[in-house]
Formats: structure tokens, sequence, C-alpha cells
């Protein structure tokens, strides 16, 4: 008789028959990541609402018993998206570096430019480097009962609450003028937020520093121009 056994078919295994073959086991963690990766992939090559649970599954090599034991159904695969890119800003806020001002310290104009600039850019480059990820949660979230309203919500207390802090030790050390602090702190960041949103949604090529530059050049000198520009005012007008 034939290798293959009866009309060519393969030989049937017998029950308990160890075959050789090897499953792919993964901890808890490491399982998890990867079936938000392959729920990305998916979202990002079908559309979120034509992806199922048997895509996301095929996709893992997983069965959906195994999808199941980490995530209910696939709103809650968007929602996981969605608090990852939160969770990384809200780390990057928290993990930068106190504003230090030392007794009588007096930042020039070059300075203070320089150092909005950085603080802008730390949390944009948060944001943009995971842009699929953060464009797909704002496309596909938008009717997904308040998925995107809350990465919002939690990232807006976040760098409001780093906003406010500085703007108040500025303030107090007579570094800017007696302003509304929560005022401000909310105002820039809402320009900002807009700006974000508007080159996720739009798939628009960004350049982080020039973004933070123009936003921090914005913060210090406002949009009238200045007889004598400093460099940082030069460098935004190129």
């Amino acid at each position: 008789m034939s290798v293959l056994g009866r009309r060519g078919a393969p030989p049937r295994r017998r029950a308990g028959q160890n075959t050789g073959e090897k499953r792919t086991y993964k901890a808890a963690p490491d399982r998890r990541r990867q079936i938000l990766e392959c729920a990305l992939s998916a979202f990002a090559e079908r559309g979120y609402h034509a992806t199922s649970i048997a895509d996301v599954c095929g996709r893992a090599g997983i069965g959906r018993a195994t999808l199941y034991q980490y995530f209910e159904d696939k709103r809650a695969l968007l929602v996981a998206l969605a608090e990852d890119i939160a969770a990384r800003v809200v780390e990057a806020c928290e993990n930068r570096p106190p504003l230090e001002l030392p007794p009588g310290f007096r930042p020039s104009e070059e300075q203070a430019v320089r150092f909005i600039e950085g603080r802008f850019a730390h949390v944009l480059s948060v944001v943009l480097e995971n842009a699929d990820t953060a464009r797909l949660v704002l496309r596909a979230g938008r009717g997904a009962d308040g998925v995107v309203d809350e990465m919002l919500r939690r990232v807006d207390r976040a760098v409001l609450e780093r906003f406010e802090a500085e703007l108040t030790l500025a303030k107090q050390a007579g570094v800017i003028r007696p302003v509304d602090v929560t005022f401000v702190a909310r105002f820039f960041l809402g320009g900002v937020e807009k700006i974000v949103l508007s080159y996720l949604e739009e798939n628009r090529r960004w350049d982080v520093q020039r973004i933070a530059r123009e936003a921090a050049l914005l913060e210090v000198f406002g949009i009238f121009p200045r007889p004598n520009p400093s460099e940082s005012e030069r460098e935004g007008q190129t």
C-alpha cells in the first residue's frame, strides 16, 4: 500500500499520536499584544466595520476562545488600542523632567522658545510615532460609543495637568506675566490638539519639530511681526 494510504490520502493520525509539531505558547502579556497587533493590521487593511473576530483570529493563529480570554468583543479591541495611545501620552507627560527655575532666573526669548518647543515636541512625538494606531482609533471610534472621546479626555487631563503646573511655577517666579493659568493651558492645548487631529485624519505629512516650533513661537510672541526677530522666529518663517 502506498505510504499515502488508500486513494492517495494521507495516513490518519491515531489518537494521542505525536506528530512532532509544536504549538506556539505565549505569556499572557505577549499574547494580548499579539492580538492587538493583528487587530490593528486587520482594521487598517479591511476597515474596522468590515473586520470580523475571525479575521483577527486568523492573523493571530488562534481560536476564538483564546481571543475571548483577553477581549470581550471587537469593540474591546478598539478600546484597548485607544487606551494604549492614551497611556503612552500620559507616561510621556509623567516621565518628562520637571520644570526648574532657579531664583532670579530670567530666560532669554531664545531660551523660552527652545524650552517650550521641546515640551511640545515631547508629547507630539508619542502621538505621531504611533500614527497608524491613532488614525485608526480616530476614524473607527467616532461612532463607537465614546471611544475617541474617552481617549482624548485621558490625554487632555494628563497634558493639562503638566501645562498648568509649569505655568503656575513660571508665573510665581515672575518669568511670565500674571496670566489665567487654566485659560492659557486650555487655549494652547486645544490648538495643538486640533492640528494633530487634522494631520492624522487627512493623512498629511508631518514634521514634529516644525509643529512644535510654530506652537512655541505663537505661545511666546503671538502672531504680530517683530522688528528684530529671534533665530527661532526666523526658522518658523522658512
